[in-house]
């Protein structure tokens, strides 16, 4: 569970978001908000780096 906090996730969720969008044209704009959003989150986190869990 710690990975979901970290901006790595995020970028890669939003990556598959927009490969998704070429398989599934139909969903494309709710896609696109998804990658706009993981992509603001990926942004906004700081990554977790030598800190003991």
């Amino acid at each position: 569970m710690d990975r979901i906090k970290e901006p790595s996730t995020w970028a890669g969720l939003g990556i598959l978001a927009q490969v998704l969008k070429g398989f599934f044209p139909a969903y494309a704009l709710a896609l696109d908000g998804v990658s706009a959003a993981a992509g603001a989150l990926a942004g906004v986190l700081t990554e977790n780096k030598g800190k003991a869990v």
